[in-house]
């Protein structure tokens, strides 16, 4: 066998070890990790970062809240791919998802995410039930690690509570203008048993 046919079987050989090598390696798989604990536990009106960006929910809103959650190492981390986030309201927790299909009120921006969420107006406009964030899980393309709660831009109220009447419901209207005439009777009454009174005295000089 020529120097030549045992180069080019070696070489044919070494082709198909690294073919095998390569459907044998495993691909790389999306991994899920958490929020950084001490971001969970809060409104979006207590959050210490507060910022409304309009390419991350924008706002402020009138009865809503705007979340946005970011990787901090996204070199290593790489994008987001979907996030599961769990919120504690008056009504039982809420669970809501953020996948890369964007939507009116959520959306993923590569290693960002936000979502909106009701901020619990009452009847009369007041900041009563907003979610409190109590948990969040990720799955990212990249390794390990966990993610933060970045900023939130909390809601803006509504109407402002009514105020109380001047006058007292029970004393209002035509129940005033009875008291009133009452009042003036009692009055006038009063000024003719003085002048009875002061009569009765010079008679009796």
């Amino acid at each position: 066998m020529s120097i030549r046919t045992l180069a080019r079987l070696g070489a044919a050989t070494i082709l198909a070890a690294a073919i095998g090598l390569g459907s044998a390696a495993p691909a790389w798989a999306d991994t899920t990790i958490n929020i950084d604990p001490a971001d969970v536990g809060t409104t979006a009106a207590a959050f210490g970062t507060q910022k409304c960006d309009p390419n991350l929910g924008g706002g402020p809103f009138q009865g809503e809240d705007v979340w946005v959650f970011a990787l901090p190492s996204p070199k290593q981390q790489g994008t987001f791919t979907s996030l599961t986030i769990e919120f504690a309201t008056e009504g039982g927790p809420v669970t809501e998802t953020i996948t890369t299909t964007p939507a009116e009120d959520r959306a993923i921006v590569g290693d960002k995410a936000w979502i909106r969420t009701p901020a619990g107006l009452s009847s009369t406009g007041e900041l009563v039930n907003p979610f409190a964030l109590t948990n969040a899980t990720a799955v990212i393309t990249g390794t390990d690690g966990t993610f933060d709660l970045a900023q939130t831009c909390p809601a803006t109220g509504g109407t402002a509570r009514p105020s109380l009447p001047v006058t007292d419901a029970g004393i209002s209207g035509p129940a005033l203008g009875r008291l009133a005439a009452m009042g003036g009777s009692l009055v006038a009454a009063g000024l003719v048993l003085l002048l009875l009174m002061r009569g009765r005295r010079r008679n009796e000089a």
